[in-house]
Parts: C-alpha cells; structure tokens; sequence
C-alpha cells in the first residue's frame, strides 16, 4: 500500500496498520503454533527477483536462440523486450547489468508518454478509474505496455506487494562463456558434463533435454514463466529447461501457490508434444519414472535410496530407522498442457526437497542414511541425471508406446499394488488397485464385495479428475 498526497485520511489508514504490524505478526505466530507448526521467529522477507542466465551445451546455440526470438522482440530506448502474454522480459547484454538507478534514469525518459500511470501504480483507484484504466488498457499498444512496465519496475519498493506480472524479467544469454561461480550458485560446467555423461550412457540419439538451460537464483515459479507466456513457449525448443534456487511464486495442482526456499531441486522442462498415438497423459507417469530412476542411478550405491511414486504425480520416500518404514512426500510434478495446431505444448515442473530436513526428510539424509553412508546429491547432477532419464523414457514412449517394458518399471516404482481403497467416484465401493490402462492411463481397480472378495466388476479412474489420499486409502474427486 501507498500514500496517497490527495487522500490524507488514506495514508492516516496506512500508518495505523503499519503501527500494529509487530503484534499482529505475534499473534499469528502463537496461533500458528498452537496448531503445532514450527514457526520462524525471525522476519524474513521475500527475495527479490534475479536475472535469468541463458546457457547452452554449445554456446553457439545460445546465439542462433536469440535469433530466432527476433519476431518477438520490440525495441525500446535501445533495448530489446518480449512481452509475453503474463511478463515482460528484458534482453540484457552479456556484461552489461542495469542498476536501479540506470534504470530510473531510463523511466525519467518515458514517464512523460505515461501521464496516467501514476495513479495506476498508487495503489489506490475510485471505481470508475478503474473501469476507465480497463478501458484504456484495452487501446494500449504493446510498447506503451512494455514502458508501464519499466517504470513500475523501477518505482516499486521492496516492502509493497508487488505485482510480479509487470516486474520486468531480464534474461542474460551467455554467447561467449558460461555463469561464473561470482555470477550463480548453480555450477554451469558441472551441470553440462554431467548431461553429457548421462546422455551418453543412456544412449540419447541427438539429445536435447537440458540442452539449453535458464537458470535464476530466485524467480516467480518455473512453470508459470514458460506456461502463462505461450509466445515464448512456442518459440523455446524441446527439452528447454528453466531452474531455479528459489521460488516466491511456486505451484502445484489445485492452484496451491507457495515460497520455496533454497534446498530443493525445481525445474520445468518444455515437450512439443506431436505423437497422436502417444497420450499427453503418460507424460506425467514418464516424469515421475525418470524422477525414481534417475536418483536411483545417479552414481554406484543411490539404488538403495528408499524412493517410489505415487499415482499419478508425486514422490514418496521411506524414512530410515522406522520400525513400521511410514513413506512421506518428498517431491511432486505439475504438468501444464496447450494445444496449438497439431502438437501439444506441454511443461512439466518438478519438485524435490533435496537437503531441507523439514517438512518431512530430504534426499540428503536418506543418502546419509545409507551404510556406508553416500555423498549428498548436488543439484547439478541430479538434474542432468533426471532429463537424461526423461528423454530416453519419452523417446521410447514415442515409437512404443506404454510398452510392457516401461510398465514393469512404473509398476516397481510405485507403491500401490493391491492397494485396498475406496473409490468415492463410484458411490464410496472398495476396490483394490491393479495398475493403470496402457491406452489412456486410466487406473484400473477391481471392485470388492462381501469379504473384500472380487465381484468381477472393473473400474478405471481418470488421473485429472481425481486425487489419491495415500494413507487413508481414499481415492476421491478433486474440489
């Protein structure tokens, strides 16, 4: 919230609020506690935004991407934006970082085009300048959207609740020479020979997930950065991949958007989906394959790391030194799909709690776990070790389908054979879980009578209409 000169009585409103802004947080944490949660006591405040570095295996492929990008471009002042349909993002020169007050300096340039923002960006509007500001977005050209854009971005302060969709996004692509480590934490050189080791191995033919990578120390969310800006999507190829350390904005199924702190591995990946005989549904299940085999493999030893996946998209772990070994969620996936002509769009975002001890456990320590115990995973590794796994699965998947190959391999990684559950799309009937259809990727349950004794009936259930309630074996509608 902002002052507003002309409405004093506003700003009083502000001040009174911001006055009780330290008990208010108290009381928050007691109740918080109370329902048995592990609060911090320090105030932490959201990071801001970083730029994102744009790399690639062959450097020179970083070029001939920003070249491909030339239709989307609008120059400003000098300076090449694309304005995606949810971001602006800018193109900034290798070595050539903005600072604010460059930045600022360049607002001063264009407010005077921009006569109305200042009310729009006060943080309060009467009724009916809200509707004529709608009115009038609606005849703003594309450059007038970018420049509110600039000045938003430039006259924002850190503790204001920022609208995040009109902070410009800046991208660095590195045509010369990877990050530096004073540059990233996210080790570039690690990350690529490791790809390659992998790919290699697994025998990718022309591989090219994580071929180009973007890498951001802190952005929105992944998925929405390459979901909500479809231009760019399509202009991205496949097995582009987009990580980060942490996300302010992050997101998984039913809309749940949450902070995500560093310790976690999180990344979203781009597939331009085409095959008609290969349903974009299996997707999911190839991501969360490549997810178990991919820590499984990651180097002589992690085949005993106690992970499996859960139908249809998360990951679960088994807690080490357990008498009754509960399994607890340590990862989960979001596909997003669109479809433009004949493919599928479709990003698939990752999650993996890779050395935070809490909520539940991290791959860490089930690493530390093990005897003798294995050396932590590094984000690096694990990634390329996953969209290795992720591009032979989906290359099979194309040719072959959901073969009985792949099937045996879900079917070992999963934890739900003969599960007992209720169905609560049928009438609340129990059934006991047999695996999922080859076609569609439907799960397939056999219903049970009297005694738990087959009746012959046999029911499938769609995967995006329903979810999976594990541990109270309930497998019930989405609300």
């Amino acid at each position: 919230m902002s002052k507003i000169p002309s409405l004093p009585s506003y700003g009083k409103v502000i001040d009174d609020i911001t006055a009780t802004d330290t008990t208010r947080l108290a009381f928050m944490r007691l109740i918080l506690g109370k329902l048995g949660l592990q609060v911090n006591e320090k105030e932490q405040a959201v990071p801001s935004l970083s730029r994102l570095h744009l790399t690639a295996h062959d450097l020179a492929d970083v070029s001939d991407l920003v070249a491909n990008w030339s239709e989307m471009l609008t120059v400003i002042d000098g300076d090449e934006y694309i304005k995606g349909e949810n971001d602006v993002f800018r193109i900034e020169k290798e070595g050539a970082a903005w600072s604010v007050k460059e930045l600022k300096r360049a607002v001063s340039a264009v407010s005077e085009k921009l006569p109305t923002l200042a009310t729009a960006t006060s943080g309060f509007q009467t009724r009916e300048e809200q509707k004529e500001a709608k009115a009038n977005k609606k005849q703003k050209t594309k450059e007038e959207e970018i420049r509110e854009c600039i000045q938003y971005t430039a006259t924002t302060a850190p503790d204001q609740i920022l609208s995040y969709e009109n902070i410009i996004k800046v991208i660095v692509p590195h045509e010369n020479e990877l990050p530096s480590a004073k540059e990233t934490s996210f080790q570039h050189e690690a990350f690529y020979s490791n790809l390659h080791h992998y790919h290699t191995k697994l025998r990718n033919p022309d591989a090219s997930f994580g071929k180009h990578l973007m890498y951001g120390e802190v952005v929105t969310s992944t998925n929405t950065l390459l979901e909500k800006n479809p231009t760019l999507l399509r202009n991205l190829p496949n097995g582009f991949t987009i990580t980060a350390t942490t996300q302010i904005a992050g997101r998984g199924r039913e809309s749940n958007v949450w902070i995500a702190p560093p310790g976690a591995l999180m990344f979203s990946t781009i597939l331009h989906h085409a095959f008609t005989g290969a349903p974009v549904v299996f997707i999911q299940y190839l991501a969360a394959l490549a997810i178990v085999q991919g820590i499984k493999t990651y180097a002589p030893g992690y085949a005993k790391i106690p992970v499996k996946l859960k139908w249809p998209n998360d990951i679960y772990a088994q807690l080490p030194g357990s008498s009754n070994n509960p399994v607890v969620k340590i990862g989960g996936i979001l596909v997003n799909s669109s479809y433009s002509g004949s493919t599928y769009d479709v990003v698939t975002g990752i999650g993996l709690n890779l050395s935070n001890a809490l909520p539940t456990t991290s791959l860490n320590l089930l690493a530390s776990a093990q005897s003798p115990p294995l050396k932590p995973f590094t984000p690096e590794k694990l990634l390329a070790s996953i969209l290795a796994l992720f591009e032979s699965l989906y290359s099979t998947f194309c040719t072959s389908g959901f073969n009985t190959e792949m099937e045996r391999m879900y079917y070992d990684a999963w934890l739900h054979t003969d599960q007992i559950v209720t169905l609560e799309s049928e009438g609340g009937v129990r059934a006991r879980i047999k695996g999922i259809t080859r076609d569609w990727g439907l799960l397939v349950a056999e219903e049970l009578g009297w005694q738990d004794r087959p009746t012959g009936k046999v029911l499938e259930v769609r995967s995006d209409g329903n979810s999976f309630d594990f541990f109270r074996g309930l497998v019930g509608k989405k609300v």
